[in-house]
């Protein structure tokens, strides 16, 4: 018997699937992009999860730059006092990406004359490889962040970029998906080999183009990656897991027959495939992100602009005042000072932006992002020489900062909620009983939660509040949903773009 089976029996009340065969799988997983090891709170929902019958993890190599990877490691060495082994846990990890970290690497062995073969560089920043070379590098890092010796999933991060930069350079579609091919050829042969050494279990694709019609220049088509695996691996393949996006916002895996007649969901069936779905609580539409749930903001009265308008007068008051008067004191070169100034400037850009933010998580990003990061980096810098007059700014900047922002999320979500009541109100009326009851966020859970061919459905949870909440949302039996239920939530991403 697995120990993922000894799991699934502290937790009887938990839904638990069996991954090919083999583990117990909780039917919702964490997911742990942006999360990392230096946030107290993150590192207590983690342990959280994991102890309230949660076992499935996923990450990425480039997930807080590599922190997503040492958050897990740690927080299973640390729960073995607790009873619970490695080997009770699911870990799922991807790779692909080249940024941060990685992009230093990359650079590094550029310059040097051996770079990381078949590179795909996307834009300033952001670079993508699948070739085994870097496979095998990144594995290894992987294997160290995680404190194991085997990752059970292991798969290629968006390996549609390299379709998008085809595109954008004017190869022909049928040349590009030949060399498409190839470069998934040899990325299987080595993860074929990786499942035969034991350092990975199964291997698979996280996609966001599986949903996407044949057509489409950067369509990835599953049947077509089962092809390439039988192949490469014969019969008994270890191609057997797949992940891409699916929301009430995002339907295409569920209802787009792009796999010679089936949709994606179907296809994975047919193969027996796990299927892992993100995204359930942040859509993409038109580029632009929609949060699935009520801001906890809402619940509060709505800042008005002209008292968001006064606010920002009085931080900017406080920004004028430090580059003017305090910043001469500090002892740094005029680089470094210009550096402060401007980290200190937010209410001086927001000025004439705040309401110009297309949703309350583009607000969100921008704080939690860029501004919250610069302020406290800037402020920590002043107290490293500190006088009474600087802190006192420090510490009246820090208030009245954290006060504008509260009001400005406060704006955000007010001004969400009339597209989240339309959204619920006609997922409720295209799906009537049970989930004519739920909430948003509890529709944006369970709906995927029901559907065929979903095995596990992700979820971000960087609070206990959150985990907490998860648990008692997955608390019900649902009816099974397939094509013919999400085709009736097509009109609602059209209706968000349109406003309607």
């Amino acid at each position: 018997m697995s120990l993922t089976d000894e799991y699934a029996e502290r937790f009887p009340s938990m839904p638990f699937v069996r991954w090919n065969g083999q583990v117990l799988a909780s039917q919702i997983g964490i997911g742990t992009y942006r999360m990392n090891l230096h946030e107290p709170d993150h590192v207590a929902a983690l342990v959280h999860a994991l102890s309230s019958g949660i076992n499935v993890i996923d990450t990425a190599t480039t997930y807080s730059d590599g922190n997503a990877e040492e958050l897990i490691g740690q927080v299973i060495a640390q729960m073995a006092n607790d009873g619970y082994a490695r080997e009770h846990f699911i870990i799922v990890s991807k790779a692909g990406y080249i940024q941060g970290r990685n992009m230093s690497r990359a650079l590094k062995r550029e310059h040097q004359g051996h770079a990381f073969p078949h590179v795909v560089k996307v834009e300033d920043g952001l670079w993508h490889c699948i070739h085994p070379e870097f496979l095998q590098d990144q594995l290894d890092r992987s294997l160290r962040h995680l404190r194991t010796s085997c990752i059970d999933a292991y798969l290629l991060h968006n390996p549609e970029y390299f379709l998008q930069v085809a595109s954008r350079d004017g190869i022909p579609l049928d040349e590009a998906r030949a060399e498409f091919d190839y470069r998934i050829e040899l990325a299987f042969h080595y993860l074929e080999n990786e499942a035969r050494a034991r350092r990975i279990r199964w291997y698979g694709v996280s996609s966001n183009a599986f949903g996407l019609p044949t057509h489409d220049e950067q369509f990835v088509g599953l049947d077509r990656l089962w092809e390439i695996a039988r192949q490469v691996g014969g019969d008994n393949h270890h191609f057997r897991v797949v992940q891409a996006p699916l929301n009430l916002l995002e339907p295409s895996i569920a209802t787009e027959p792009n796999n010679n007649g089936q949709t994606f969901l179907e296809c994975a069936a047919s193969h027996g495939l796990v299927v892992m779905v993100n995204r359930v609580l942040n859509a993409v539409v038109q580029n632009s992100l929609v949060r699935l749930a009520v801001h906890a903001a809402s619940s509060e009265p709505a800042a008005s602009p002209s008292d968001i308008a006064a606010r920002l007068a009085e931080a900017m008051q406080l920004e004028d005042r430090f580059a003017n008067e305090l910043l001469a004191h500090l002892p740094y070169e005029e680089e470094s000072k210009e550096l402060l100034k401007d980290y200190l400037s937010p209410a001086t850009q927001l000025a004439t932006l705040w309401d110009r933010f297309d949703s309350l998580e583009q607000w969100h990003d921008a704080e939690t992002q860029y501004f919250a990061p610069r302020i406290r980096e800037a402020t920590e810098a002043i107290l490293r020489h500190p006088t009474d007059e600087l802190r006192q700014w420090v510490e009246q900047y820090r208030a009245t900062t954290e006060h504008l922002f509260g009001m400005l999320t406060r704006y955000y979500a007010h001004r969400a909620l009339p597209r989240l009541e339309l959204i619920e109100r006609r997922t409720k009326k295209a799906l009537g009983a049970p989930f004519d009851a739920m909430s948003i966020t509890e529709l944006a859970i369970n709906v995927p939660r029901a559907t065929v061919g979903v095995t596990c459905t992700l979820i971000g949870a960087r609070r206990r509040s959150y985990v907490d909440h998860v648990r008692s949302v997955i608390d019900r039996r649902l009816p099974p949903l397939g094509r013919e239920q999400w085709e009736r939530l097509l009109s609602l991403g059209e209706a968000v773009r349109l406003g309607q």
